[in-house]
């Protein structure tokens, strides 16, 4: 009878483990994911690719909501939404906030193509930088593409750097930014991008600098006349995750998300390659006026931003830059 009673409770046991593991490996997850731009734009559209990809491969464990339009906020609070763990994933270009040496990525003219680019975002540079996040809450998952940023505004062509004096020029809150138009004798003016078309249209600013698939999503093309095309910085968006949410995520999840990012990312950065000869001629249609500055001239010009870099990081940026710049 006792080794009857110690079967059965054996089987119990057995039962209720396999039962729990069962529950586990049924529980589904949902991943609401916060972006700034409207539909259509890349980040957006590779987003959807990682939902479909997540969705299929967990078989419905792993869940994926986008939510566009800086509909949960701007940049910065969806930022700090991930940092709180109130929001899974986010798509930001401002980690500066967080991490000021990531500016370092940004500086004009650093990059010789996007083969450079990729080996760079790729680096030991890259997840060092990264990994200071995790004590803000926040894990850097990935990257997408934002682009060539170039410069438009309402007052006059850009053909050469002396043509920039003294105009209002939005950026984002941007170390790198904000020290390039400085060097350019511009007025630099952070601000949210979620404010920028309303700040363009009743004239806060004259202008602003953006890669072509933000000017295209963002219709800038309404209130600014003038565009230049620059490509004086190139920056990344980065993929960014509570990372209290991820570490909770079953093991085999976690690598469907790992991988699903990683393929939208790479999608994302041939796809950007090919819009961005389209989008000129797109803004082109629309009826900007669109100038090629020489970019020597441009590079001259703002090599006094890498002097504030090294000013405010000092030897370490400077490996950082040097580190960049041999790859």
């Amino acid at each position: 009878m006792m080794r009857l009673h110690n079967g059965m409770l054996v089987g119990l046991v057995v039962l209720f483990l396999v039962g729990l593991a069962s529950v586990a490996a049924a529980q589904s997850y949902t991943i609401k994911v916060g972006i700034g731009h409207p539909p259509g734009q890349s980040f957006v559209v590779a987003s959807e690719k990682f939902k479909e990809m997540v969705e299929k491969r967990s078989n419905g464990r792993l869940k994926v909501e986008i939510f566009h339009s800086s509909q949960l906020g701007g940049e910065r609070e969806m930022q700090e939404m991930v940092a709180l763990g109130t929001l899974e994933m986010s798509v930001s270009g401002i980690v500066v906030i967080y991490e000021p040496l990531f500016t370092l990525l940004e500086a004009p003219f650093l990059y010789r193509d996007r083969d450079h680019i990729k080996k760079v975002m790729e680096s030991s540079v890259v997840a060092d930088l990264s990994q200071t996040l995790l004590n803000k809450g926040i894990r850097m998952v990935g990257f997408y593409e934002n682009g060539f940023r170039h410069i438009t505004n309402s007052k006059r062509a850009i053909n050469a750097p002396a043509d920039l004096k003294g105009l209002k020029i939005r950026t984002p809150e941007n170390l790198a930014q904000i020290e390039t138009f400085k060097a350019l004798g511009a007025v630099p003016t952070p601000m949210a991008y979620s404010e920028l078309y309303n700040a363009l249209s009743q004239g806060v600013v004259d202008g602003q600098e953006n890669p072509l698939q933000n000017i295209w999503t963002g219709k800038m093309y309404e209130v600014q006349k003038h565009l230049a095309i620059t490509g004086h910085i190139y920056n990344s968006a980065y993929i960014l995750a509570s990372n209290k949410f991820w570490t909770g995520l079953p093991a085999d999840l976690r690598k469907v998300a790992e991988d699903g990012i990683k393929e939208a990312s790479y999608w994302q950065l041939d796809y950007l390659a090919d819009l961005d000869k389209k989008l000129l001629e797109d803004c082109k249609g629309k009826g900007m006026l669109v100038t090629t500055p020489d970019r020597e001239a441009f590079r001259k010009a703002t090599a006094p931003a890498y002097d504030a870099f090294y000013a405010k990081f000092g030897d370490k940026g400077k490996k950082i830059i040097e580190a960049i710049r041999g790859m």
